[in-house]
């Protein structure tokens, strides 16, 4: 599921908070990885910042499930009114200028990921099957040179399977 890599880095990370806290590391990696299955992991994704790294590895054939938990935000703090990680209805889409975003099928506003360059509409819930290994990025759907007029950010909750 993870890389060796990843997992290396975990069990480091792991047996060096034991040692601060006085546990010993195997209780320490056990109870990370019931939490990690159990709860996945959570990410504030900002509106103001291209693509983000969500600080998880994926291999081919992972599962990356996706949810919007909270928080909003918006393409034009001035113009359009915040929302959330699905992105503005289609009226409000259509008045937005269309070339500044990155998915063209899908609404402004919408949460999309990537791995390497390969692209993915997430919105408010998605699943996505990783057809290769590397690190998983969020942002909102729109482009770089778009990025400042926006404003918030929202929260999501990332399980891995394979």
């Amino acid at each position: 599921m993870r890389s060796k890599l990843a997992t290396l880095f975990l069990a480091t990370l792991a047996a060096g908070s034991c040692v601060l806290a006085g546990a010993s590391p195997a209780s320490a990696t056990e109870s990370h990885a019931a939490t990690e299955s159990q709860y996945g992991k959570s990410k504030w994704i900002s509106a103001e910042r291209g693509w983000q790294h969500a600080g998880v590895y994926v291999e081919p054939g992972d599962l990356v499930r996706i949810y919007y938990v909270d928080g909003h935000w918006t393409v034009d703090r001035r113009e359009f009114p915040y929302v959330s990680s699905g992105g503005y209805p289609r009226h409000i889409d259509r008045r937005i200028y269309q070339e500044c975003k990155i998915l063209s099928r899908h609404p402004h506003g919408t949460l999309i990921a990537k791995v390497n360059s390969d692209h993915y509409r997430v919105g408010s819930r998605g699943s996505i099957r990783v057809r290769e290994a590397g690190f998983l990025q969020l942002r909102i759907n729109d482009a770089d040179g778009c990025l400042g007029d926006n404003d918030g950010a929202v929260r999501v909750k990332i399980v891995v399977t394979d």
